[in-house]
């Protein structure tokens, strides 16, 4: 990279980090009602999984802070919003009677889908990432 790419892929790397850090440390301080929140959603033993997710926020976090593995940091994410966004952001979809559109949760779904396209453009940039990973 040369100009001002650097500093463009700096300002993605901290930009990105800072909701994943502002997640994980919400859910930290708040630990036992979103293990609650968790078991409503149906997310099985809330409690041993959430450990596993703010590792997921705050070390993921760290490492594309540091563009240590921005790329597999960015497929893990991927794969957790594709699976909050089924738990958690689904539910204006489903046509169930006596339930209004839910117009919350279908910008929150929006939001996600938005955040994976970010991500992908994260992998595009990591210079890092293994030739077979969204190489030519």
């Amino acid at each position: 990279m040369t100009g001002v790419e650097p500093l463009a892929y700096l300002a993605v790397r901290i930009f990105t980090c800072g909701s994943w850090i502002a997640a994980g440390a919400h859910a930290a301080i708040d630990f036992e009602r979103t293990a609650q929140v968790m078991a409503d959603r149906g997310i099985p033993l809330p409690k041993r999984v959430l450990p596993f997710v703010l590792l997921m926020e705050f070390g993921g976090g760290a490492l594309v802070l540091a563009d240590q593995y921005a790329w597999a940091v960015s497929l893990v994410w991927i794969a957790f919003l594709v699976t909050a966004s089924y738990f958690y952001h689904l539910r204006w979809r489903f046509d169930t009677p006596g339930r209004e559109f839910d117009a919350f949760q279908y910008m929150q779904f929006w939001k996600n889908v938005s955040m994976i396209g970010g991500l992908i453009a994260l992998i595009l940039l990591d210079q890092s990432r293994p030739a077979w990973l969204l190489r030519g």
